[in-house]
């Protein structure tokens, strides 16, 4: 009887955990005819900031994405609420930025945040938060050193410049024999949500763009109006649900909550506004 009594209780949580699956997110499947990420890249030269944005919703949220973006990488961390009490909490966050095209031609494609904001709704996912960010940088298999392109005029804000950044970026990860699916940090800032939302709602919150000593270069900026985006901007999307103490809940309850906010952000209080919204003209 006490055999099955122990045995029972070291199950337990197991079984809890495997009755509260997250769900994997609704990434639909790739069109083998659909554009190649230099194809799309080209095409989107020319085009006007909010057609380049339309096209950037269109292509992904068709599916038109590398494989390997659609494998998740399930991370665990103990962290500690507002109170002091620790927690488990398990996670599941992209292994890469979003990008455009096949496995073998694609291209991370910088967007606004509520380009960002539409796909993470229409896949069940969530933008990350800073303090997200910092624990995909510390669990990243492949991590590399910024690089940083010098202002002139707008050019950072250009198609060419994204293009010219990723190709940089695949040249870094194959000197660091990185592979594509494995969890990579340090090559963009993140669009992340932030309590400053609420008081900036026609804002864009980045932060990270981690160094190789862990500290990133952009602290949590609300600078920026909500259409601008550089090459430097990446979008990080983890899955909206998540495990915490064996049991199923979301990104947005635990940041709504006044206590449970600390387990995935470092800022002052619960986000009253946890999604990017437009606002009217």
């Amino acid at each position: 009887m006490r055999t099955r009594l122990f045995l029972f209780l070291i199950l337990f949580p197991l079984f809890s955990i495997a009755q509260n699956k997250i769900t994997p997110l609704q990434i639909p499947e790739r069109n083998p005819d659909a554009e190649t990420g230099s194809e799309f890249m080209q095409r989107m030269i020319p085009l006007k900031l909010e057609e380049r944005e339309e096209e950037i919703f269109k292509a992904l949220a068709s599916g038109n994405m590398p494989d390997f973006l659609r494998e998740p990488i399930r991370l665990t961390s103990m962290f500690t609420d507002a109170l002091g009490q620790t927690h488990d909490l398990i996670y599941e966050v992209l292994p890469d930025y979003l990008a455009i095209g096949s496995n073998e031609d694609y291209c991370r494609i910088p967007m606004n945040p509520h380009t960002a904001q539409g796909l993470a709704d229409a896949f069940g996912a969530s933008l990350i938060t800073a303090k997200i960010s910092d624990q995909i940088y510390q669990h990243a298999e492949v991590k590399l050193d910024p690089y940083f392109y010098k202002p002139v005029g707008r050019e950072n804000e250009s198609v060419e410049k994204f293009i010219l950044h990723n190709t940089q970026i695949e040249q870094q990860k194959k000197e660091a024999q990185g592979q594509n699916g494995q969890l990579i940090a340090g090559i963009k800032k993140d669009v992340i949500l932030s309590n400053r939302l609420a008081n900036s709602p026609s804002k864009v919150v980045i932060y990270g763009w981690h160094k190789l000593d862990g500290l990133p270069i952009q602290p949590i900026y609300s600078g920026h109006v909500d259409w601008y985006v550089d090459y430097s901007h990446g979008i990080r999307l983890m899955n909206q649900e998540l495990i915490l103490d064996g049991e199923l809940t979301t990104v947005s309850k635990i940041l709504g909550d006044s206590v449970l906010f600390q387990l995935l952000s470092d800022e002052d209080g619960p986000l009253v506004q946890m999604r990017y919204q437009k606002t009217p003209d």
